[in-house]
C-alpha cells in the first residue's frame, strides 16, 4: 500500500505572501516575507533574502490520492496570482511512504495538468517507518 503526502513550495526574491493573500483566497503556511528575521535554519536571527510559502491542503501522508488531485485544483486557482506577487520558484512536492514495493504513476489528466502549472515535480520515497504510529499503513503493536 502506498500513501501520499503532498504540498507545493513557493519562492521568491521578491515574493510576498502578504501581497499574495490580497489577490487570492488560498491559505499560505509557513510564510515568510523578504527581509523577514528568520526562525531557523541558515538565517535564524538574519534576514532572509527571499520570501517563501508553503500550500498544502491535508498535513498528512493520505490513502486517498483525491488529496493530489485537490491540490492540483487548488494550484490551478492560484497560479497566476503566485506569479503575480513575485514567485519564481514554484514545486510541488510530492512524498510517498511504503509499506512493500512502492509503484505509482500518474494519470494522462494529472500530467497535463502538472505540465500546464507549469512547476517542478520531485517525488520521493520512503517506507512508512518514518511515518508518525498513527499514519503508518500496519500500525505496530506498542513494544513491550
Amino acid at each position: 500500500m502506498i500513501k501520499i503526502r503532498a504540498s507545493c513550495s513557493v519562492v521568491g526574491d521578491k515574493f510576498s505572501p502578504t501581497v499574495f493573500a490580497k489577490i487570492s483566497p488560498v491559505k499560505l503556511i509557513a510564510v515568510n516575507e523578504p527581509g523577514e528575521i528568520g526562525n531557523s535554519g541558515r538565517y535564524k536571527g538574519k534576514p532572509t533574502p527571499y520570501g517563501a510559502a508553503t500550500i498544502e491542503v491535508s498535513h498528512k501522508a493520505e490513502k486517498d490520492w483525491s488529496r493530489f488531485d485537490d491540490l492540483l485544483t487548488v494550484l490551478e486557482s492560484c497560479i497566476d496570482a503566485l506569479r503575480e506577487a513575485g514567485a519564481e520558484d514554484i514545486t510541488l512536492m510530492c512524498s510517498l511512504f511504503h509499506d512493500g514495493q512502492c509503484n505509482f504513476g500518474f494519470s494522462q489528466d494529472e500530467l497535463k495538468r502538472i505540465a500546464a502549472l507549469k512547476v517542478d515535480l520531485p517525488i520521493s520515497c520512503y517506507n512508512d517507518d518514518l511515518l508518525p504510529e498513527n499514519e503508518k499503513m500496519n500500525p505496530r503493536a506498542n513494544p513491550s
